[in-house]
């Protein structure tokens, strides 16, 4: 599991690269704990593109995620999904409460 990080107009950008499953799902964690730490209230848009394969732990760790960035005043939006994965947020109805876009650059001018 991968993460790379970039940030443009005040926008943090984290591109996450692998697949979440048992033998990851700790470094995926790590790396979203990480990014909410820095993040200060800032918004966040997580790049899924890099993502071929997430398990449940994952997207509980994505709503994990999304509830502590929200706390402190923040904002999560998820963009370039795959369709696998764009398919678990539509079954599971939390494309309802997490903003889900289609690429980088509508989730950043969204989060401007």
């Amino acid at each position: 599991m991968k993460a790379e990080v970039k940030e443009i107009n005040g926008v943090k950008i984290v591109r996450m690269v692998g697949q979440v499953r048992i033998s990851t799902q700790n470094d995926f964690k790590d790396a979203l704990d990480e990014i909410v730490k820095d993040s200060q209230g800032r918004p966040v848009v997580l790049n899924m593109d890099g993502i071929a394969y997430m398990n449940s732990t994952g997207l509980g760790i994505i709503i994990d995620t999304y509830k502590k960035i929200k706390d402190s005043n923040g904002r999560l939006i998820l963009c370039n999904l795959l369709p696998d994965i764009m398919n678990l947020f539509e079954v599971t109805r939390l494309n309802r409460f997490i903003e889900i876009c289609a690429t980088e650059s509508e989730a950043i001018s969204k989060a401007s």
